[in-house]
């Protein structure tokens, strides 16, 4: 019967070894899940302002379109007034010259005719 008390023995020292490293593979399990559990937590936060970010890219995106948008307006703009007052100068400058012409018929007109009333 000795023999089978040391069968006996070494069974349950087995068992016990087995039920151990059961629990310790349970426990490593359960803490490899909750760092999972705060790594996936950390990566939903991530996510979350990778989300708020690409509406603010978005945003801003719609944003450039509109002023971009404006300014090609006001360059429209400033390109049509440019013309108009190129066209005005040019205008002003005829009308000038223009001006400065008869002024000079009319003063050689009025010596022409100071000298025909002086006759």
């Amino acid at each position: 019967m000795a023999s089978e008390d040391i069968t006996i023995e070494i069974m349950k020292a087995i068992r016990e070894d087995v039920r151990q490293t059961r629990d310790e593979v349970r426990q490593t399990r359960q803490e490899m899940e909750q760092r999972f559990d705060g790594v996936e937590q950390r990566f939903d936060g991530v996510d979350q302002r990778f989300d708020t970010m690409e509406e603010r890219i978005a945003l801003t995106n719609q944003r450039l379109d509109i002023a971009n948008e404006r300014l090609g307006v006001v360059e429209s703009t400033m390109l049509t007034l440019a013309r108009r007052q190129r066209t005005a100068n040019k205008a002003f400058k005829a009308t000038v010259e223009h001006r400065t012409r008869l002024d000079l018929r009319v003063t050689d007109l009025e010596a022409r005719v100071g000298r025909l009333e002086k006759r």
